[in-house]
């Protein structure tokens, strides 16, 4: 063990370091490439993996989301491929008649009708105009489906948003665009589309992720009836969460018998309306992140191999350039295992110190988009993208085996030069 800290053999792995500097660093860049990508794929999936379990902890698990879709058959007159929009009518009906369903809410947009209103709207307030996303939701709608946190002021009282009343809840983003403070934001009004609204309360969402319909954190929230004007053909978006015991299945079913006949569709066409659960979408996000997850170890280990095989190489010309100098050692008596040691510690210094730069600035990069994802909406895909220490680890002492790998072919090449045949070569 003493020999790794030897300095003649420091020395001479940092002459022969020195001396080739162009093709070590140029063989070092595979090895760098490696354990870059290894390292920023590997946060990334940490980050979306965060993002499922945020969602799970914010939303209920129970929820699920039925929408419109098309028509896969003619019925009562209309044609097949017809494009069905849910309403604000049918979000009263399922309220009315869904009893498998234990909380029936609605998300209307504030715009019209015809395109669904997904664009933003001009929003003033204190002096100050910007186009900002402005979403109705019914009673229920926090924290049925989506859980917040109130930061300053207060929630929108149920009654409020039954009787209609003209009050709002501002995410903490818009609060920042039109205050210096959340608390100098509460009892302010806010002018939307003419409609004058009182800020009540600034919030902030449990969690980014899964947020149906929109952030909450980026938009205004107003009573459902503002958004649809009252009008039953208004474009909505009907989130439930279904009653405990009902399979999801049976919750679909009872939710596309209702709507069918509402809008005269046939009722075995179950392709007109889609219906979404929570367990859908974070199994698409786990296959998502399960891809990724195949991508760090094929790119990045693949990418690592094809460095050790560039450092391998270039040790191998190392041995051929130092013929004659490995075969006076061997003749004034250095043992196999010194010249084993000293090529194998040159190759895991290289691979090491190359691969040690590539994940430190993999990790900057991660801290670049975890800080990025704090305060944008790529927060609602990535959270806290930051490798964990055992993959830190790992990444480590899969590059000393890399190291002692990449060294194992110069190491036998170099055993296998005899002093005499040295010496008589050069």
């Amino acid at each position: 063990m003493m020999k790794l800290f030897n300095r003649e053999i420091r020395q001479e792995i940092w002459y022969t370091i020195r001396t080739n500097k162009r093709r070590t660093l140029v063989t070092s860049l595979g090895v760098f490439a490696g354990m870059f990508f290894f390292t920023l794929l590997t946060g990334l999936g940490t980050g979306m993996e965060n993002s499922i379990k945020s969602n799970l902890e914010a939303g209920a698990s129970e929820m699920q989301m039925i929408f419109g879709a098309r028509t896969t058959l003619p019925y009562e007159g209309y044609k097949a491929n017809r494009q069905i929009t849910t309403t604000y009518g049918d979000y009263l009906a399922l309220k009315r008649e869904a009893d498998l369903i234990e909380h029936m809410e609605g998300v209307g947009t504030f715009g019209d009708a015809s395109d669904s209103g997904w664009d933003n709207v001009q929003v003033v307030a204190n002096g100050k105009s910007f186009q900002k996303t402005v979403r109705g939701v019914s009673e229920g709608y926090f924290p049925n489906i989506t859980q917040i946190i109130i930061v300053a002021g207060r929630a929108m009282h149920p009654q409020e948003i039954s009787r209609g009343e003209n009050v709002c809840v501002i995410g903490t983003n818009v609060s920042y665009d039109y205050f210096d403070s959340y608390e100098e934001a509460i009892g302010q009004y806010m002018t939307i589309s003419g409609l004058t609204f009182k800020i009540v309360g600034v919030m902030e969402p449990y969690s980014d992720h899964m947020n149906i319909g929109f952030s909450p954190k980026y938009s205004i929230t107003i009573p459902l009836v503002f958004s649809v004007k009252n009008d039953v053909n208004a474009f909505c978006m009907l989130p439930f969460v279904r009653k405990e015991g009902v399979t999801p299945e049976e919750a679909a079913d009872q939710m596309r018998s209702i709507l069918a006949k509402r809008h005269h569709v046939d009722p075995t066409d179950t392709k007109a309306f889609a219906v979404v659960s929570m367990q859908m979408i974070t199994q698409i996000f786990e296959m998502i992140q399960n891809v990724i997850n195949v991508l760090v170890w094929v790119i990045g280990l693949g990418t690592l191999f094809s460095g050790v095989i560039s450092v391998s190489n270039i040790l191998l010309v190392t041995v051929r350039e130092r013929q004659r100098e490995i075969g006076v050692r061997r003749a004034i008596g250095a043992k196999p295992a010194d010249i084993r040691l000293q090529f194998l510690m040159e190759a895991v210094l290289i691979i090491v110190i190359a691969g040690l730069v590539g994940i430190l600035l993999a990790l900057g990069v991660t801290l670049v988009i975890g800080s990025l994802a704090e305060v944008t909406p790529m927060g609602s895909f990535i959270e806290r993208p930051y490798p964990s220490i055992g993959m830190m680890i790992l990444s480590v002492v899969i590059m000393i085996l890399s190291g002692v790998l990449a060294g194992l072919l110069p190491v036998y090449k170099a055993l296998q030069i005899k002093a005499i045949d040295a010496i008589r070569d050069e």
